[in-house]
């Protein structure tokens, strides 16, 4: 499977990953949690020439302890922590690399079983079919994957702040620079998260998301820009500037017994224009769409 990192950060739910529906609050400390989530869903690549991201295995594992916890792509250390508001440090791969990379090591098994379901070609039509393109052909001229030089992977470290308020109510930000020389800047996730149960629907768990990325100025140069190393003519240079991305999440999780749930999951962001103006972009939104089944270990 292409782009494992990023697929869980998009389909796991951040905080409520590992528990049960009817205890959404619950993180347990000092163990390993493993699930492994199995059906049909895509993520859009608004890339030219970018593939679309079947997903069919998706699996999920994270650890909670005293005080180091490691959750999908995260690694962190919590040094402050009440019952409202905690305080750590983390270290993450930067998602971006992941809509130009075509082979990922660690996505290789869903991958090689994409076509079990539906092939990326059709994935790639459907998409196109129901949504269109973002622009037209008089609006830019376009630059594709292959006419840029490769862009590196980015490890990324910094602030976690995560704030537990009403009902459940859960806010985060992160707060993250580049520490491997690649872009030597700055991002930053915004998240508001809600959990919703319903007592006619005991065993059934809603989250809804909303938030934003924010990208500035020297990631979206590196990944989006365009300059004399890449293999186009001077006049489709491009330069980028610092973006804010707002998405929306649903998640609906509904458990069928201990191990066993059925997960839908829908997300759109919104890209913004110092993104979409640049001639690699093709679409103006990256739309996530999963459903299946999970068996929680």
């Amino acid at each position: 499977m292409k782009y494992l990192i990023f697929l869980l950060f998009i389909i796991s739910p951040s905080v409520y990953a590992q528990c049960s529906p009817a205890d959404s609050d619950c993180v347990p400390v000092g163990e390993w949690q493993f699930s492994i989530a199995l059906g049909a869903g895509v993520i859009t690549n608004p890339l030219n020439d970018g593939d679309n991201i079947p997903l069919v295995i998706v699996p999920n594992f994270s650890y909670y302890g005293e005080k180091v916890f490691i959750d999908n792509n995260a690694l962190g250390f919590t040094f402050y922590e009440s019952d409202a508001l905690s305080f750590s440090a983390i270290s993450q791969i930067n998602r971006e690399n992941s809509f130009f990379e075509r082979w990922h090591p660690n996505n290789i098994f869903v991958n090689t079983l994409s076509n079990s379901i539906v092939s990326e070609a059709q994935f790639d039509e459907a998409i196109d079919a129901i949504e269109g393109t973002g622009k037209t052909e008089t609006d830019i001229i376009e630059v594709e994957l292959g006419q840029v030089q490769e862009r590196k992977w980015a490890f990324d470290a910094g602030l976690q702040v995560n704030w537990f308020f009403f009902q459940h109510s859960h806010f985060q930000v992160k707060l993250l620079h580049n520490i491997n020389n690649i872009y030597n800047g700055l991002n930053a996730q915004l998240a508001l998260e809600q959990p919703f149960t319903f007592s006619t629907i005991p065993n059934n768990l809603l989250t809804l998301t909303i938030g934003a990325n924010w990208q500035s100025k020297e990631q979206v140069d590196y990944y989006y820009g365009i300059d004399e190393k890449d293999n186009v003519v001077d006049e489709l240079y491009y330069q980028g500037k610092a973006s804010l991305s707002p998405y929306f999440k649903f998640i609906n999780q509904y458990a069928i017994n201990e191990n066993w749930s059925v997960k839908l999951t829908l997300q759109r962001e919104w890209l913004d224009s110092s993104l979409t103006n640049s001639p690699l972009v093709h679409d103006d939104v990256i739309d996530t769409f999963f459903m299946g089944v999970e068996y929680a270990l």
